[in-house]
């Protein structure tokens, strides 16, 4: 079960990854626009970066003591969150 972990550690960090390059790109064009919608998504992207770095931290110090039952629905969600950021991120860029 500790592949399980790893894998979900890793998704956790390709989405923060992800959020990093959404709130880059939001943060140019709210530059450029002044828009408010783009700083409304720069905070949200931010505050999901924030949570996605506090679940790698929690997954390296915590590992030991999250029960290998619920690692498949933790892994689960991860995927479900890298899936709807790159759709987020695709979107963003077209």
């Amino acid at each position: 079960m500790v592949s399980l972990m790893d894998a979900s550690l890793y998704t956790a960090a390709i989405s923060a990854a992800l959020l990093m390059g959404l709130i880059i790109t939001y943060a140019k064009v709210y530059r450029d626009t002044r828009a408010q919608f783009s700083l409304g998504l720069t905070i949200f992207a931010t505050i999901l970066f924030a949570q996605n770095i506090l679940a790698v931290y929690s997954f390296v110090t915590m590992s030991p003591f999250i029960g290998d039952p619920f690692l498949p629905y933790l892994l689960g969600i991860n995927i479900a969150q890298v899936l709807g950021i790159l759709i987020l991120f695709r979107t963003t860029l077209r």
